[in-house]
């Protein structure tokens, strides 16, 4: 009689014991695999545009309006609010030229609505 010995199971090797196709595992892979992509790939004015809505959200986390993703928790900070909001009004006015007349629209009212909750949450008329 020969011994055999037994081999640690790899991922791989579980995968296919719950039937799980190759494909299936391809796609499960590339699903936790995320491309990190080079600022200098990403275009001036799109990166502009993504920045606009990164301090919108970070205006609306410092209004208290939205959790903050990190936490899960409502952290109000008014201070941090204006300085998003003061910031997003003026890569607006950078970016506005460059936006077709929807999107224009659509940002120019986004910061009306950031100005108007701030100055509800901070007690202001």
């Amino acid at each position: 009689m020969s011994e055999q010995t037994q081999q640690p199971e790899t991922p791989r090797d579980e995968a296919e014991q719950r039937g799980d196709a190759p494909e299936q595992r391809a796609a499960e892979s590339e699903d936790r695999t995320q491309t990190a992509v080079p600022l200098d790939a990403i275009p001036t004015r799109e990166l502009l545009v993504l920045m606009l809505g990164v301090l919108g959200a970070k205006a609306w986390q410092g209004m208290g309006l939205v959790a903050n993703p990190a936490s899960g928790k409502i952290e109000k900070n008014l201070e941090d609010a204006k300085t998003a909001i003061d910031a997003f009004a003026g890569l607006l006015d950078a970016v506005r030229p460059h936006l077709e007349a929807q999107a224009r629209r659509d940002t120019e009212s986004l910061l009306t609505t950031l100005r108007l909750n701030f100055v509800e949450k901070s007690g202001g008329s």
